[in-house]
Formats: C-alpha cells, structure tokens, sequence
C-alpha cells in the first residue's frame, strides 16, 4: 500500500530549498555542472503536481491506497527526498561548523536565520568535492523521480468534496483538547460480568487452596483490561483486599520481571531477593493480583516460580487473569492447584454498544445539533460487531471530523463492510488510522519499535519522534519541536491510540502512557517496510527490507551484525542489548564500524552495557545525529578527551555518562542539547564556564567545580539568567575548596538562573550568605530546593515566600542555629502554601526553630524527616495534612501538636490521615501527644527505637485511648522501662502483620500463647540483640507467621545449648497449633542450638532455613530431614567452622536452592539432590574449586544436573580488585 512518509507540504519545502540551494550555488560556479539548470527548472515547475499527488495519499484516496505502482514510486520519492535532506543538512552542519570556529562567541540563532536566505558569494568555500557531488546527486535523483509521476496524477482530480477537507498541520496544533480527553469515568454494558467476578473473588476459597485464580477470556479489544479495571476499582473488593496489584504481562512470561512489577521495582535483582521482598509484602495479607494481558501457556517453571511467594498472603486471596487464551486459564488453575474458574468475554448487547459509541462519537458536543447525524451513527456501530476498543477508537475518530458528508463517506466505504473474525478490529482500527493526518501517523508508527505494553514517558518518547526526524524544524514556525511533540501526543491521546495512566509515587506524580496490543499490532502492520523491532530469542536477524528507516534490536548473536550493516537509509538505530552481553572486544569493534556507516542516522541508542570506551571517535563522523544515548558505564581511562563529540552540532538530546561529559571540551559547540548533567569547570581552555554561554537550549545543567571559576565577570559569561528554557539547575563546588566565603558569596550572585527555574540544588557553597536572587524572591517559579553541604551558610533566606515551592531539603547546614521568621514569613499570610515535603538533615546546631504567630504554615504538608539535629529542642505545630513523620537523633523533650485552625472544613476528606510515625534515638522525648493516636484511623506504622525516656507517657496513651486497629507495622528497640508493658498491651493490636524487637534489654519473654493468638494477622516476627530473653513464650499460636527471624539473643542460646536432641520422629502426625507455624515460612537464626527449643524443633514444613553460624561444624541433619518435603531454600553463612555437608543431603528432594558462604573448610561435596537448580558456595577452599571442575573434577559428576553453578575460592584483596572491573 502507498505510505505517506512526510507531509505533502513538507516534501515540496524540502524540494524548494534545495533548488533555492542550487540557484544560488550556480550564482558562484563557473561553468555550471552540465544538465543541471535544465534539471532544476523541472523541478520548480513540477512541485504543484508533487504536492496534488502527495496530498491525495496523505487523504488516502481509494484509487491510491492499494496501487502497487505508486508504492514503488512513493519509497523512490522518499529516498530522493531524503537524499536531498540530507545533503542540505550537510551544508547547514558545515556552515555552521565553520562559523563556529571562526567566531566562537557569534549567534547561532542568527546565522540559522541568515542561512535561510539565498547564499552569498562565500557559499561555494562551503562545498567540499564530496558535497558538491552528493548536491549534484540529490538533484537528479529527483529529477529521475519526478518525471515518473505523471501516470499518478489523473488519480488525484475529484475525490474530495468542498465540504470534507483534510485537516492541515496548523489545525491539529490549535486543536481544541479538553472535550476529547477520553476518562473511563463509567464503563457501559459490563455490570453483570462485574457482579458475577467480584462475588466470586470476594467469596471464601476452598480451605486447602493458598491462592486461588479466576480468568477473564477475549479476544483483543473485547474489554478484558476495562473490566479488570472495573473490578479492581469496586468498593467491594477494595474494601476485601489489600494489598491490590496490577501486573501487565504481555508475552514475556518471566517471573522474575512480573514479580518485580508487583514490587514496583525499576532496578534489577536477584529472583531469590524479589521472592523475600513479596513474602514480606504478602504475608499474612489477603491480596488481589490481576495479571492482565497474559499468553503463555506452557512455562510451568515460570509460573511455579511466580506462585511460590504468593502463598504466603493470607487464605482467600485471589489472582485475576485477562488473555486471548483458554489455555492460559488451564495453566493458572493447574500451577494454583485450584479449580478451573473463567469467563469468557462476550461482545457487547446492541444498546449498551450504541451507548458508547454515542459517548465517544459525540463527545463535547449536544447531540440534538446532529440529529441527521443519528441513522449513520447507527450503521456505523452496528457494522463495528459490538468491539469496545474499535467502537472507542471510532467513535473518537469521528469525533474529530463533525461533518455530515464525512461521516457519509465512511458509512459508504467498502473497507467498513466488516466480516466476522480475527481481523474485525484490525480493519475498523486502520480505518481510524488512515483518517490520521500524516504527521501524526509517522509518529504512530515510530512507536512500533518498542514492545508491547512499553510504559511511554512523554519527555523521552517526544524526544524520540524529534531525534528521529519526524518533526522536522521546518513546520514548527515560531514553535519549539517539542511543544509541537507534546501536541501530537495529546492528540493520538485524545484519538485513543495512547492511555495516559497517572500514578503518585509519594513523592510526585506520575504520568505515563501506554498503548494497547491490538493498536500496537496496528502500528507493527502499518510500519512495515518502515520500522521494525527484532527482540525476543531470534536465532538470527534476517530478510530485514532494505527500505527500513528506523530499527530496534535486541543483539543475540554476531550474525546480525552483517545483516544490519547493509541498512544504508537507517535514521534511527536502538540496541537494547537484552540477553547478551556486549564485553567482547572484537565485536564492539566490529560494531562500532557498522555504526559509522550509517551516516543517515538520526538517533542512535545504545544499551548499557555496551562499552565503547576504547574507540572515542566512534560517533565522530554521524554528523547528522539528534539523539544520542550512551550506556553510563564505569571509564577506567578519565584522561580520555572526546573532543570529536562537539562535530555533531546538531544533537538536541545528550545523554551520556558523566565520565564523557566531563571530558568534552568546547561543548559550546553543541548548540541546541537540553541536558548538560555534569559540567566540570576547570581552568584550562575549552572546560571554563563560558563555554555554556550560547547554551540557550538547555532544559537541565548541573554545573560542578566552581571553585575554578576566578572572578565575578567570568562567572557572568554563563549567561544563566538568559536561559529561559532551563527548568533545573544544580550549582556544586568541590569539597575541601579553598575558596573564602567572600569569594563565593560574590560568584554565587552572579550566578542568577532565569525566572523559569523550577528545581534549584546548592551543594557545597562555603559562603555565609544568600545569594541576592534568592532574597529579592525573583524566582517565582521553584518548585523544589535542595541546600546540601552548604556548611557556611548562616542564615536562611524567606523560602517561605516561594509561593510555588513543594520540596525543600536542608541538609548538612552546620552553620544554621535559628530557623526564624524571615525564614517562614510570607506575604500571603501563609508560609509554605503548596510545599508537600520538608527535610532537615544533619544540622548539628540547629537550636530554635520559630513559628508563626496564626499558625498558618505547610497547609499541604505531606512528608516530614528530621535527622540528626541534636540540639533542636521544638518544632512548631504540625498540619493535619501531615502523612509521614520521622523524627531521628533531635533534641525534642516532646512532639507538637496538630493544628487544625486554619484548614478547611473538607481537608478530612482531601488529605489522609497521619500514616506513619517513626522516631529514632530522640533520649530527650518525653511526650507524644495523645491526638498522634486519637485523630488517626489510618495510623499503619510506628516505629520507636531508642527513646528511653518515652516511657510512662506512651504506656497511659496505648491503655486509655482505643487501640488504632488498623496499625500493622510496629517496631520497639531500647526503650527502657515502656519495653515490658507495651509488650503485654501488643495483644489489643489484632492488625500487626510486621513486628520487630531489636536491643529490649527488659525483655525476658514473649507473650503466652493465649496473647499470641490475638494476632491473627502477624506473618513477620524479628527479635533482634534481646539480650535477657529467654523464652519464646506462646508463639506455635501464631497461625500466620511465615517469616521468623533470631539474632543476638544471648540467653535464649544459653538455654537452648541446655537442650538435647532427639527430634521427633514424625512431626507430622500431630494435630495442635503447632503445625500451622511457620508453614511453608521462613526461619532465620544465628545458633544451630535454636532449633533444639520448642515449637523450632517440632518444624516440619519450613520453606527456607537461613544459619548465621560461625560455631556451626555440621549440618542439623535431623531437623532437615524432619523438613525435606517441603525445604526449598537453605543458606549458610559465615560457615567458617562447617567441614562438611552431609551424605544425607540427596534426601532433601525439595531443594532447589543451596548457598554455603564463607566455607573454607569444605574440601569436597557429597551427593546432591536432583531438585537443586542453584548452588552456591562462596569463599570455599581451593582443594573444592579444583574438584568441582567442569568436566574433570572428581567431584564434577554429583553437581553436572545443576544447571546454575558458582563455586569460588577466597580471592586476595587484588584479585577483588580486578574481579570488580
């Protein structure tokens, strides 16, 4: 089919500047090339014909869409158009280049406006012989291209009528947004499918069944993921659960990655670990998991691996699937042990589909005004099959375009005389999508590069789409490309080709967007012959069309190398490296040479652990680079100059490690970047700060190494205040400076960021003062302040008044002993209107710190930490918004009250109530108020450790007032005299699930099992340096503790070595509340001699056993085989004592996991049991390592079934060394 690829405005403009180009060129040249006046007259007169024929594909006449020869002719079109793009890229880069060096100081915004006009009699210095035969090139390419059209232009005349007219660029950018915005505010025909779920999930499960499943089946664009979301957001089920976790899977099944969604982990980690952090999540908690968009229906290792912490959550959880599969459904009822329970998903009723295709048809508008529109609107649903993602996209397509004959046409087009089966929403959905203007459809297509289910962020994915040259500089006008971007996005947002998806992470919110499988399998459809993404376990990268433009791989093997190499219109190249590591030398060499042929490319993505350290000079030569990402990889070389960076004047987007950036000189010639995340000034020529000067586009910079930076004049050639785009600024001098106070004072004034600033960080500032644009409050636009290391500072300036500010830290002011008025007083009558966070650290003379007289001061105060200010001994009054606190080392004898007098009547409802209190090492505090208790039914966490004069205060609060219920997390630790009876009041608290003692020196016992039986909910117990405890007192009654931690309680060994086996024989055969103890939990302790106390020795179902043991000689071979069933999970550590395993090991035919660390006595291993798929032992003796060799060693043939192996010797602090790099 024909692909528009460029506007048909924008390919003409393209056409017309390089004539122009070419005219003026033969002004200076003396003969003028053969033939080539003749070609560019052609040309000139041909341009009306070329946009009539590229505005008709752009409209998708029906006569053009599926012509086999005008597609041909469209890729030859655009190569020639590109081609000539690229050669007057070419010149601009020259040209520039040479004005850059010949006045470094001159304008570049200037010369840009300058070029745009016809060249001067200096144009011709500019064309190298190469140049000039490319130029020469581009010309006849489109001049051979363009004589070929003709036969396309009699296809053009008569299909569009005067009332339907195409919208132009100029339209979509001043389109109106608010009433399209597409909120799933109610979901229309699915009422019944939801009561029928949620009476299901919120029903008690089988008894013998830890989780249970329940899936959802349909096919794609049936409603599945809206549904789940209707569920999930059902007061019922809300009320029912909690925790509630959305997982969407898509088609890499991996339970590593799904579980460390479940964590909202970005960084990677170990499966073990993600499996400890989830128990500790679940434990004891009745949890909802969806797990949305799943199709894998075979990896039962997988899945075993994703349900094995999930048991630990509290009986009656529940797990929610959505695929296309019935199989998968099989699978989830198989790995859960549970019944088959499912729904399949069904198309919607004729009414309730006519009701959200009106909805979405007739969004922001009366529909009385269209009531001719009505019998169409009727055809046009009843032919979309009742699909509620197509009905959705159509409806919003038509709602772009309120006209009647429009709407006609589409009713009337054959494509929308739909057949049932799997290509119905396919055929509706590219319908929607040929109705796209043809910048917005380039930008759609571009997205099929990333998998599916990719979380988009605006900034990066904006970015993008400029980097990669589909929005050209040339249609912004006055606007800036990424204004025009953000645009766009809105607009595939609003046409539902993206969600947009808003989270608050505590911190700030979120927003990110996604798009759904079938309209990803849409832009892979549309994109073909354009972009492709290669990932997954391909074998090898092959019959790649050699039309492509824009290219995501995932590298498997070297053999792909070739392959992409002979990709020569390449403008966009990702490497996401995913399954392989690129160390090897020869191949980073070998690539890095196909990367330097591409020298059409636009943006280039590399991943992270691709080392391109040794070849500096490897991007050189890309000169029309936009984007470039870099791994930020660890450079052994720092002396390494990238001097060669500065030739690609045109990057807009920089990310690279610091380790490169700091050694970039002159990177003034980098114009147009917007991130410059460490600036290193230094002395010499090429790292001053002026170097930032001419720097106008930057979003983000954060300047180090002040202290080079000499006088005040020098400090002005940064030209800070002229940034008007710059929205963060960080400013650090290096610590141990010999700078004097004055000296900084005077370069820090002089330092003033434009008015536009919105983050502002100060590290490291020796003066004493306030730079003078922080007093004068020109900044009016902070949000956020950091002042970290200022250790000179002495008095603060009226942050109070920043009207816009949300984050303000202080950290490490040692010079601050007040925090008085000036700082808080405001000219609105309330300091800190809009601040959410404050934090105070380490401001070791800090003594006062002063209110306001009407108490009026951090209305919407979310987040409060105040560590290490010893000597602070009050705090004013705190906001009711107020939602975590955390006091650690301040002097406070007591905590102040809150202050409800200035909050609305409302705020109730708006802000939660106080969720966590924790306070740390505060000796002094005496009191805490009674209302921190009272006021708070949402109160989750509290956490005093090391307050002993915290006492009898604390005691009279827990037995007077109502206990808060709802507490689940409570940690004590040295507290003196509050330790024994908070202790005995801890039963009232039936909520816990996570309880800590650490360092209660009072502490002789645990309670009996009759308290212990209160906490029904308690999964997670640690008893931590209890010196004087000696009993465990009742704990076999806590029926669901799955985790069980022991460490440093002296006399509880003592007794515990008292003990003497045997164990039983079969721990099993009782019935008593024993046997629900830990089952399939987790036990950790510091002494093998624990195991001889009850209920320890009667453990029969552990799941995992941690020993921090370094007495320990031998394996507890009883209690182990007293727990072989079900041990999955054993490690010991600081085994410096153990000398062998045990010959019984083979017995334990659940394990799957084993790690003995510090073993250096261990010389060789007996048989292993076949269910091991990990071993670990760490630091062993070298006699162990040379038996363990792959293939040779004696010991070889018990470990060869294991498929993942590590077994290492001590290394010698050297050997460490080089290890690490």
């Amino acid at each position: 089919m024909a692909l528009p690829f460029i506007a048909g405005a924008v390919g003409t403009a393209i056409i017309e500047k390089l004539v122009d180009t070419c005219f003026s060129y033969l002004e200076v040249v003396y003969p003028a090339p053969s033939g080539m006046q003749d070609e560019l007259e052609r040309l000139q007169h041909a341009l009306p014909q070329v946009l009539a024929v590229l505005t008709a594909v752009e409209g998708g006449a029906p006569d053009m869409v599926e012509n086999k020869a005008l597609d041909a002719w469209l890729w030859q079109f655009r190569d020639a158009v590109e081609n000539a793009e690229d050669v007057l890229d070419e010149l601009e880069y020259y040209k520039l280049k040479k004005t850059r060096e010949e006045a470094r100081d001159g304008e570049v915004r200037g010369f840009l406006s300058n070029f745009k006009r016809k060249f001067n009699s200096s144009l011709s210095d500019f064309f190298s012989n190469d140049t000039r035969k490319r130029l020469r090139e581009a010309v006849k390419g489109l001049d051979r291209v363009v004589a070929d059209m003709g036969p396309f232009l009699q296809l053009v005349t008569g299909f569009y009528g005067p009332s339907v007219k195409r919208q132009q660029l100029e339209d979509i950018i001043k389109a109106r947004q608010t009433s399209s915005l597409l909120t799933e505010s109610e979901v229309l025909g699915r009422d019944k499918e939801r009561d029928q779920i949620v009476e299901w999930l919120i029903k008690p499960g089988d008894v013998n069944v830890d989780v249970s499943a329940y899936t959802i089946v349909g096919m794609g664009g049936l409603g599945k993921t809206t549904l789940a979301q209707l569920i999930c957001r059902d007061e019922r089920v809300r009320e029912y659960f909690d925790p509630i976790m959305w997982v969407c899977v898509s088609l890499d099944f991996d339970a590593a990655a799904i579980t460390r969604k479940m964590l909202d982990y970005s960084c990677s980690t170990s499966l073990n670990a993600l499996h400890e952090d989830l128990k500790q999540k679940l434990t004891s908690k009745r949890f909802l998991l969806i797990l949305d968009d799943v199709w894998n229906d075979d990896k039962m290792t997988e899945w075993e691996k994703l349900v094995a912490p999930l048991k630990f959550g509290q009986r009656g959880s529940k797990i929610l699937l959505t695929t296309r599969m019935g199989s998968v459904a099989d699978m989830a009822a198989t790995v859960t042990k549970c019944k088959r329970e499912s729904l399949n998903l069904n198309e919607l009723k004729e009414s309730d589909y006519m009701s959200l295709f009106n909805k979405h048809a007739f969004l922001g508008v009366n529909p009385d005004d269209y009531r001719n529109f009505q019998p169409i609107s009727e055809h046009i649903a009843k032919k979309l099959g009742g699909w509620p993602l197509a009905i959705k996209v159509m409806g919003g397509m038509l709602n772009s375009y309120m006209d009647y004959e429009y709407w006609k046409k589409i009713l009337e087009k054959g494509n929308m005389k739909l057949q049932q089966g799997n290509d119905d929403n396919m055929t509706v959905l590219r319908l929607s999508y040929d109705h796209l203007p043809t910048n917005l459809q380039l930008c759609f297509r571009y997205c099929s590069l990333f998998p599916q289910n990719h979380m988009f962020k605006r900034k990066k994915l904006v970015n993008m789409w400029i980097g990669s040259g589909l929005i050209p500089q040339s249609i912004c006008g006055r606007q800036r490309p990424e204004d025009i971007g953000k645009e766009y996005l809105n607009l595939l947002t609003r046409k539902s080709f993206f969600t947009c998806k808003t989270s608050d992470n505590g911190s700030k919110i979120i927003i990110e967007y996604f798009m759904h499988d079938l309209l990803h399998d849409l832009a892979r459809s549309v994109s073909q012959g354009e972009c492709i993404r290669i990932g997954g376990d391909v074998a090898r990268i092959t019959n790649i069309p050699r039309t492509i433009r824009h290219l995501s791989v995932e590298i498997v093997k070297l053999l792909s190398i070739g392959e992409i190499s002979a990709l020569k219109n390449l403008r966009s190249l990702v490497i996401s490296g995913k399954g392989y590591n690129m160390d090897n030398a020869d191949y980073v060499s070998e690539f890095i040479e196909v990367i330097k042929g591409f020298k059409k490319l636009r943006l280039l993505s590399l991943c992270k652990n691709f080392d391109f350290s040794k070849s500096p000079d490897a991007f050189d030569s890309l000169i029309h680079l936009r984007y470039l990402s870099l791994p930020r990889q660890f450079i052994l070389n720092k002396n390494i100059e990238y001097d060669g960076m500065t030739n690609l004047v045109n990057l807009r987007s920089f990310d690279v490690s610091d380790d490169v950036i700091k050694n970039i000189p002159y990177i003034r010639k980098l114009p147009f970047i917007h991130k410059l995340q460490n600036f290193i000034v230094q002395a010499k020529s090429g790292y001053k700060i002026g170097e930032l000067k001419n720097l106008r586009d930057l979003r983000h910079l954060y300047i180090r190494g002040l202290e080079n930076v000499r006088t005040s004049e020098e400090a002005n050639e940064a030209k800070l205040n002229e940034k008007e785009h710059l929205k963060s600024l960080s400013l650090k001098w290096s610590a141990h400076c010999s700078n004097s106070a004055e000296a900084d004072e005077q370069l820090l004034d002089n330092l003033c960021p434009h008015k536009n600033l919105k983050k502002m960080c100060i590290q490291q500032y020796q003066g004493a003062k306030s730079p003078c644009w922080m007093t004068n409050l020109s900044l009016v636009n902070l949000t956020s302040i950091e002042l970290i290391d200022c250790k000179g500072w002495e008095h603060l300036p009226p942050l109070g008044q920043f009207t816009s500010l949300q984050y303000l830290h202080l950290k490490r002011l040692h010079a601050i002993k007040q925090i008085d008025c000036s700082f808080i007083r405001s000219s609105s009558g309330c300091a800190f209107p809009l601040l959410k966070e404050l934090q105070l650290w380490g401001m070791p003379n800090l003594e006062e710190w002063i209110g306001v007289d009407n108490g009026c001061m951090f209305p919407q105060l979310h987040y409060m930490y105040i560590t290490d200010c010893p000597n602070l001994g009050e705090i004013p009054i705190l906001p009711y918004s107020l939602r975590r606190l955390q006091i650690s080392n301040v002097g406070l004898t007591a905590l102040p009250t809150i202050n409800r007098n200035y909050t609305d009547n409302n705020q109730q409802e708006h802000f939660p109530a106080l969720e966590s209190l924790v306070i740390k090492q505060c000796e002094k505090l005496e009191y805490v108020p009674t209302e921190f208790f009272q006021k708070f039914d949402t109160h989750t966490v509290l956490y005093v450790e090391k307050c002993p004069q915290l006492t009898k205060h604390l005691i009279s609060v827990f037995s007077d007032i109502q206990q808060p219920s709802i507490l689940n997390c409570l940690t004590v630790g040295s507290c003196g005299d509050l330790e024994v009876p908070l202790l005995q009041l801890l039963p009232n608290l039936t909520s816990l699930f996570y309880l800590v003692l650490v360092d209660c020196a009072s502490i002789t016992s645990l309670p009996p099992a009759q308290a212990c039986a209160r906490w029904t909910m308690l999964s997670i117990l640690v008893i931590k340096n209890c010196k004087e405890l000696s009993s465990i007192g009742g704990i076999q009654a806590l029926v669901s503790l799955r985790y069980l931690k022991i460490e440093g309680c002296d006399k509880l060994i003592e007794f515990a070595l008292l003990l003497q086996p045997p164990f039983p024989n079969d721990a099993g055969q009782k019935e008593d509340a024993a046997d629900c103890l830990l089952k399939d939990g987790e036990l950790s302790i510091d002494h093998h001699a624990l195991l001889l106390m009850e209920p320890l020795r009667s453990l029969s179902s552990i799941n995992e056993l941690t020993l921090f043991d370094a007495l320990l000689t031998s394996l507890p071979e009883e209690w182990l085989l007293q727990n072989h069933a079900a041990l999955k999970f054993l490690s010991i550590w600081n085994a410096v004592s153990l000398q062998s395993l045990p010959q019984s090991m083979t017995k334990l035919r659940s394990l799957e996991r084993l790690k003995v660390n510090d073993a250096n006595l261990i010389q060789s291993l007996p048989n292993l049991p076949t269910s091991l798929r990990y071993l670990w032992i760490l630091e062993c003796h070298p006699v162990l390592k040379e038996r363990c060799q792959e293939n040779v060693g004696l010991d070889w043939p018990k470990i060869a079934h294991i498929p993942n192996v590590w077994i290492e010797q001590l290394q010698s602090d050297d050997d460490e060394i080089d290890s690490i790099f």
